[in-house]
Order: C-alpha cells, then sequence, then structure tokens
C-alpha cells in the first residue's frame, strides 16, 4: 500500500482547485468564451484567482549559435604505434615528443644479438640457392648426352626452387628486423655480420609518446614509439541529450577562437552515464594545425532556425508536447498558446526562438491550470 503525505495531499487539491477554477472562469462564467483551441478568454481577476502569473520576454541578442564544449582528439586510425619485431637493446632515441617525422625517418637504433642469428640463416640459405643453381646448369648442359637423367635434373630443380624461396623468406625476416634492401646486398657482398638495426616512421606525422629508453631492453612485438598523423582531427562535442536530435550530418561547426570550421560526421546514439551528454563527432581538416590533441575548446553551432532573434524566459514557462514546446502569450482577453523553439536551456533560463514580437509577457506561474484548460478546449492529442 502506497502512503501519501500530507504535503502531497494538498498539492494534489491545490492542482485540482486550479485547473476547476479556471475551466470555471472559462466555462461556467458567461463573460468568458473561447474563440479557437489555442486561444484561452480569462479575465485578469479570473487569472489571479488560480494564481497565474506573467512576465515580459527579455531580448537577447542575435547569437552567432549554440556554445558546446569540445575536446580535441586524432582519428583512431591514425594513429601508428611502432614496435620492433626483434628482441633487442636501445641504443638511441632519436627523436623527441611532439618532434615532426617524415615516412622512414630513424626513430630509434636497437642492437640485437638475434639479428646475427638471422643474417647467418640468410647466408647460409644464399649459399645453398647459388650451389643448387650452379648444379641444376651444370646437369642442363649434361642432359644432351644423356649423362644425367632427366629425373635427376627435375630433382634438382625443385631443390633449387626451394632453396630461392628459402632466401626470400629469410631476406623478408631481414627486412622485418628493419634491415633495408641496400643493407642486406652489403651483408650478401661483404659477409660481414652487424647487430645493429633501426626503427623507421611509417608514416609523415608527429610523435606522440615515446615508450623506451636507451639502454633498456626489449623484447619482440614490444611498443616502443607512437606516432600520429594530425590531418584531419575531430572534435568530440558534448551535447546534453534534449539537444542531440538537432544536430544532422554536414553541418558546420565553428571553434571559437581559431576561425576553424569543422563538420559534423557522427551523432552518437547513448549518453554517458555520469554527464548524460550525448558526443557528437566533427572533423576538421583545414586549420588543423592550429589545435592541439587533447585540448579542449568551444564550438558555436547555428541550427537552421537561429536566424531570428531569441528570447530569455524561465524554463518553467516552456509547457511540452512530446517533442514540440509552447508558451503561454498574455493576451488582452487572456493567453494564446505559442509554439516554440528551446534554442538552449538550463536550470536559471531557457533561450526560445519564435514567431513573436518580443514585447509579449508569458505566463510563468500558474501553467497547470492553463494547461488543463487548453487541453480541455481541444489542445490535447
Amino acid at each position: 500500500m502506497v502512503k501519501t503525505s500530507q504535503h502531497d495531499n494538498t498539492h494534489h487539491r491545490w492542482v485540482a482547485r486550479s485547473i476547476g477554477l479556471c475551466m470555471a472562469a472559462l466555462i461556467g462564467l458567461g463573460a468568458a468564451a473561447v474563440h479557437a483551441a489555442n486561444e484561452i478568454t480569462i479575465s485578469e481577476q479570473q487569472a489571479a484567482s488560480v494564481g497565474i502569473e506573467a512576465e515580459p520576454l527579455a531580448d537577447q541578442p542575435t547569437t552567432r549559435g549554440t556554445v558546446f564544449p569540445a575536446r580535441v582528439s586524432i582519428p583512431p586510425h591514425q594513429i601508428y604505434v611502432v614496435s620492433a619485431a626483434i628482441a633487442a637493446k636501445v641504443d638511441s632515441l632519436e627523436v623527441d615528443k611532439d618532434q615532426s617525422v617524415s615516412s622512414g625517418e630513424v626513430l630509434a637504433r636497437l642492437n640485437s644479438p638475434t639479428l646475427i642469428r638471422a643474417q647467418s640463416e640468410f647466408l647460409q640459405a644464399v649459399t645453398q640457392e647459388r650451389f643448387l643453381q650452379e648444379t641444376l646448369a651444370r646437369e642442363q648442359s649434361l642432359s644432351s648426352d644423356r649423362t644425367v637423367s632427366l629425373k635427376q635434373m627435375q630433382a634438382t630443380r625443385n631443390e633449387h626452387a626451394q632453396a630461392t624461396a628459402s632466401v626470400a623468406e629469410r631476406r623478408q625476416i631481414l627486412r622485418d628486423y628493419g634491415m633495408s634492401d641496400e643493407t642486406i646486398g652489403n651483408l650478401v657482398s661483404s659477409r660481414i655480420f652487424d647487430s645493429k638495426t633501426v626503427i623507421n616512421s611509417p608514416i609523415n606525422g608527429v610523435v606522440l609518446d615515446i615508450l623506451i629508453a636507451p639502454g633498456q631492453r626489449i623484447e619482440a612485438q614490444a611498443p616502443l614509439i607512437k606516432v600520429a598523423s594530425l590531418t584531419p582531427l575531430w572534435l568530440e562535442i558534448q551535447v546534453p541529450a534534449q539537444r542531440a536530435a538537432r544536430f544532422r550530418l554536414g553541418i558546420p561547426v565553428e571553434v571559437s577562437g581559431y576561425g576553424v570550421t569543422a563538420h559534423v560526421i557522427a551523432v552518437g546514439t547513448s549518453a554517458g552515464m555520469a554527464t548524460q551528454a550525448v558526443t557528437v563527432r566533427a572533423e576538421v581538416s583545414d586549420g588543423a594545425a592550429g589545435l592541439k590533441p587533447g585540448q579542449f575548446v568551444e564550438v558555436l553551432v547555428k541550427f537552421q532556425n537561429e536566424d531570428g532573434k531569441t528570447w530569455s524566459i524561465r524554463p518553467e514557462a516552456i509547457v511540452r508536447r512530446g517533442k514540440d514546446a509552447f508558451v503561454f502569450v498574455k493576451t488582452l482577453t487572456g493567453f494564446r498558446v505559442q509554439a516554440v523553439t528551446v534554442v538552449e536551456e538550463t536550470r536559471e533560463a531557457a533561450l526560445i526562438t519564435g514567431p513573436l514580437r518580443g514585447d509579449e509577457s508569458v505566463a510563468v506561474r500558474g501553467l497547470v491550470a492553463l494547461k488543463g484548460a487548453w487541453q480541455g478546449l481541444g489542445g490535447s492529442q
């Protein structure tokens, strides 16, 4: 069984009394009349008796747009984590954090005994391939007088093909370990092993983070350095859940103080548990160099219906019906129900726009009675 407090009972009685008095004022009194479903005729005395009060609109200057907080971020597909394909010791770092780098530029120099073993295995494969190539050539020259059987020559041909494949495989391993084709060619000609290798940048970008230090020993596939391309950048805009529906793909977003314009590329489908905000993502290409990843900025968004004037009213003056918003505008004979668009809303004030002159007053108290009268006269769906 649900218990109701004396305060709740008093409130419910007051609401019922307010609606009843207003309806009585509209229907029961001969002086009152209804001209349309959105026109409520009521005298000053009748309005006062049910606690209806009105306040004038507060004119606001035409705004450049609605302000939202945003955070600058790097698209995940533009971030590269450079790792070592081989266990090694870090000999030196060639770059610093936040440094711009070019594709192929040396980021770090490594020293690895494992590289010596890989070079040895590669040279063995090269020697074996050359030996089988010479053997196959000799057998082909002797095959005309049947000194070498076709079966023997075919077997040598198969062994040579396998040796060629082994050379290609071990050459690729050396490339993965950081050796260039030129360095590999020098190894073949000089037969001198070298345990040193380098880590190169995969892209033109900026060093985001360095995860190693000189003298440190690293395991194979360990992350070493993060490199990212900073064009384009994303703006992660935090939008109150009730405002997110106004965003559309492609609408422009201006970054305050930077003269940079982005365009919306995605609108979130869920709100954060703590903030109850929806993330709207915008992409900025031109002028992205002036922004810093991780930076907090303000963005201006101008929606299509924000070209006219706006007015400030109390949030409690707004009546909602589904997604639509209305206010009760004071007239000479009572109040008129007027549809408006809520541009921005906080606990202290709401910014609205609509077909208003600006010299009107809107009801701020007694809305329960007015809403009840409106619905009773055809305002409900």
